[in-house]
């Protein structure tokens, strides 16, 4: 479940940072690096840690995996895996239900270290955020990272969560970590994830935070919706891409009474994101291909191929009621979404799935 999730501007673009409840095998995510926490002298899989979960979902075992980049010996108390082949390689037992998939594995420390000299302590998360400030430039990429409230089992986490100091810090971080479009903040612990989802909501000054839900009236949801999403969700699956997770949630949000307009519109801006990339791929021009594009940018390369207008101005909508819900609204610009904003939203993101795979004219004409 998506709890909470706002974008950070960096120099380099935007990366999404989300808190997620559940258990991390069961959560559908497909990242690049999964991050776990161990304290020195204590590497066993402690039944209900993440690591316990590990090895009975993928027979992970700390013990075996070889470090690609090895930080034991100083500050940053980490060390990275190589490459991780989940399906290909013998030595994993992938279960059926364990859903996530993961390229390799961060061990981090999840002591916090308190210096009298320190205005604060360096937590867990800071070494986290120094590892992948490394990890380019010993030849390692990751653009999706999910790591667990790190550090949140020996320290009280209320303190923490109410720290601004702490979040501001981890905004200035993502600056120093370029390649990084998503960061997954999971736990199976709801209460300890609301409350530095609150804590973000009030850093952000937003007047319409996690708690919000708005009710819609029954049958304002296009009836077709949920078997568009499972079709396309099924095609891109058969050329091996997933959009299962968003989908299913997408799916579950709307078949509730409630909908919570952050989770709304961070996942219909995903699956709108992963479609437009996934379109584009298969042009002629090869730099689409090396480089990853941001949405308005595959948006108006769309228009420009002749993608119709209408389905375009649909696109655009659901675009900015993603940002509206994920980017900080300060300085007087705050505004509300009501039953209105998230039945608007609802039909264009319909319509633009309703015409996927998108016609071209450029397409055609070739």
């Amino acid at each position: 479940m998506l709890l909470n999730a706002f974008d950070v501007d960096t120099d380099s673009g935007e990366c999404c940072v989300e808190l997620r409840v559940g258990d991390f095998p069961r959560m559908g995510i497909d990242a690049d690096l999964l991050v776990a926490s161990e304290f020195e002298g204590h590497y066993a899989p402690t039944p209900g840690t993440l690591l316990a979960n590990l090895q009975e979902a993928y027979g992970l075992r700390t013990e075996l995996l070889t470090p690609a980049i090895d930080l034991r010996e100083g500050p940053l108390k980490s060390w990275v895996s190589g490459p991780i082949d989940l399906e290909g390689d013998p030595s994993w037992s992938v279960k059926d239900e364990a859903i996530s998939r993961f390229r390799r594995v961060a061990m981090v420390d999840g002591g916090m270290e308190f210096n009298p000299d320190d205005l604060l302590p360096w937590p867990p998360f800071n070494r986290l955020f120094s590892v992948l400030a490394l990890l380019p430039m010993r030849g390692v990429h990751c653009r999706v990272v999910a790591t667990p409230l790190l550090g949140s089992d020996n320290q009280d986490i209320e303190a923490v969560a109410k720290f601004p100091d702490l979040l501001n810090a981890y905004r200035k971080a993502l600056n120093h970590v370029p390649e990084l479009d998503r960061l997954i903040v999971f736990g199976r612990c709801e209460a300890d994830l609301r409350l530095l989802g609150e804590a973000i909501d009030n850093n952000l000054e937003r007047r319409q935070g996690q708690s919000a839900r708005i009710t819609i009236p029954q049958g304002s949801a296009p009836d077709a919706l949920g078997g568009i999403m499972r079709r396309i969700s099924r095609e891109l699956q058969g050329r091996g891409e997933d959009l299962s997770s968003d989908m299913n949630d997408l799916i579950e949000l709307l078949d509730s009474e409630e909908i919570p307009p952050i989770a709304l519109g961070i996942h219909c801006r995903r699956v709108l994101e992963q479609l437009v990339r996934q379109q584009l791929s298969t042009n002629r021009d090869q730099h689409i291909r090396r480089r990853p594009l941001r949405l308005i940018e595959g948006i108006r390369l769309l228009q420009r191929e002749g993608v119709t207008d209408w389905t375009i101005s649909c696109m655009h909508q659901v675009r900015v009621f993603g940002n509206w819900m994920c980017h900080p609204q300060v300085g007087g610009r705050e505004q509300m979404a009501d039953t209105s904003d998230v039945i608007s939203m609802v039909n264009s993101f319909e319509r633009v799935l309703r015409e996927y795979p998108w016609m071209r004219i450029n397409s055609r004409e070739n």
